[in-house]
């Protein structure tokens, strides 16, 4: 997903402190028939679902589908042209900008690109997310930032720059900058897109140890990739075309969805080993129709 002006909004973002809010929201996420259309062509048509405190969800399409429309909305770096858009009890369309920016320092966001400062080593990338949004003293922020590059397997990067680092090893220092802070609501754009199977596994791997630390924390992920996102959630929200096609779990959706939905998920796994299959944890009704 490419932001316009991230590293403005970045700065920008952690230059306020929040505040902690009392108990949970009954809904982290809310989006109530959203539209958004660019030069009179709809890329979102009514798109509507609810994320709750603690849930792990995949957003799920085909490249070009509107994922990334979707999570710019939710993130107030556009507004939508209808509906309603509530973050962490926000209303992200009504509210000011610093006020979106208040609600923002409880989310915790890992962009497709990794969106480091270029002029920042990883460990200062890490602070910098850290130092305005926690309680920590410097000491213990340091301890947590070896703690996190110990997880990810990237100790030796600590003084190292962006570009010294590759694609995957970005990805996983922006997962961890993301995550470093605790945040409320975790926010995953195409965390694997181009990266080899191994990586990509390490990067999954890390997300679920990461993110499983806070129990009330939700997670949402944004792929293409059908094994990213019955890996990383029992719940699918599936987009196609700019439209919400099915919401449930992908155990359900394959074996009971329309024929696109089943079409759309069986086509990126038929083929694959069939103990791959089942570590996967398709049904074995679906596996005895593909691989029998």
């Amino acid at each position: 997903m490419d932001f316009p002006s991230l590293r403005s909004f970045s700065s920008y973002h952690f230059s306020l402190h929040s505040k902690a809010t009392k108990g949970s929201p009954h809904q982290v996420i809310v989006l109530d028939a959203v539209s958004k259309s660019y030069d009179n062509t709809p890329i979102l048509k009514n798109i509507s679902f609810k994320i709750a405190p603690g849930e792990r969800v995949s957003l799920l399409g085909p490249g070009g589908c509107g994922k990334s429309t979707i999570l710019k909305i939710l993130l107030g770096l556009t507004p939508p042209d209808e509906g309603t858009v509530e973050l962490l009890d926000r209303n992200m369309v009504e509210s000011s900008e610093a006020e979106k920016i208040v609600t923002l320092q409880k989310v915790g966001m890992a962009f497709q690109q990794g969106a480091l400062f270029d002029f920042m080593t990883v460990e200062e990338n890490i602070y910098f997310a850290m130092e305005n949004m926690t309680k920590m003293s410097k000491s213990e922020m340091k301890d947590k930032i070896d703690q996190l590059l110990s997880i990810v397997k990237l100790e030796r990067t600590k003084n190292m720059f962006p570009h010294e680092l590759s694609g995957g090893m970005k990805r996983r220092i922006g997962i961890a900058r993301a995550l470093a802070t605790s945040p409320v609501v975790s926010i995953f754009d195409e965390p694997t897109s181009g990266l080899d199977p191994v990586t990509s596994t390490i990067i999954l791997n890390m997300i679920h140890e990461l993110g499983g630390e806070e129990k009330e924390s939700a997670s949402l992920v944004s792929t293409s990739s059908v094994e990213i996102a019955i890996r990383f959630a029992e719940r699918v929200i599936l987009i196609n075309k700019g439209e919400v096609v099915a919401d449930d779990s992908w155990k359900k959706l394959i074996l009971e969805g329309d024929e696109w939905v089943k079409h759309f998920l069986s086509l990126r796994l038929i083929g694959i080993d069939i103990a791959y299959a089942r570590e996967l944890g398709l049904p074995e009704a679906f596996i005895k129709q593909h691989w029998n």
